[in-house]
């Protein structure tokens, strides 16, 4: 079957598989680069401040147990607290018994430090960069309202083309049908 005789809605899906596979593929990829499953991570609340506000945007590279120094912002999992989301908060403390580091933590805005230590395996990474605000579009991708938008970014993309080759399709026949140039039968 011909590229043309397909419709609208296939090119249009097909065309979405191909941006989402080079999208997912291209993260793949960054986080091979950054030694990380969560190269990127969104501040998700007010705990750093003045540093970094919610909605900014964290790229995150993981680091030896060693290499991470005190001051630096990290990113990590707190399974007993905070199990649905990462922590970024500084660090404040290291103590290395025999080799294993414990990490000791604190917000900027937070008065008093973390409970606990962190260890090196609840540790994502250290942050490297922050992008400001950008963050915001996935808090709200996150929401009922983000759902929706783009269930209906969605839809709309699927469904557009098709109207506006039907109306196209639709004009030229019509154009045809006035010059009189369409097929007509055979005598």
């Amino acid at each position: 079957m011909k590229w043309q005789t397909r419709p609208e809605w296939f090119k249009t899906a097909l065309l979405l598989v191909i941006v989402a596979g080079a999208t997912f593929g291209g993260y793949g990829v960054f986080m091979l680069a950054m030694g990380t499953t969560s190269p990127l991570v969104v501040v998700t609340s007010e705990s750093m401040e003045p540093v970094l506000y919610r909605g900014d945007l964290l790229v995150v590279q993981a680091r030896a147990p060693d290499q991470i120094r005190l001051g630096d912002i990290i990113v990590y999992r707190d399974t007993e607290f905070h199990p649905e989301t990462s922590i970024v908060h500084r660090v404040v403390e290291i103590v290395n018994v025999n080799g294993t580091y414990f990490y000791y933590t604190r917000g900027d805005a937070n008065a008093v430090r973390d409970e606990g230590y962190r260890t090196y395996d609840e540790v994502v990474g250290v942050v490297v960069l922050t992008i400001p605000w950008i963050g915001n579009v996935s808090l709200f991708l996150r929401t009922p309202q983000g759902f929706i938008v783009i269930a209906a970014i969605f839809i709309a993309i699927l469904v557009l083309p098709e109207i506006a080759c039907k109306k196209s399709e639709q004009q030229t026949q019509a154009a045809e049908a006035q010059s009189g140039t369409g097929a007509t039968p055979p005598s």
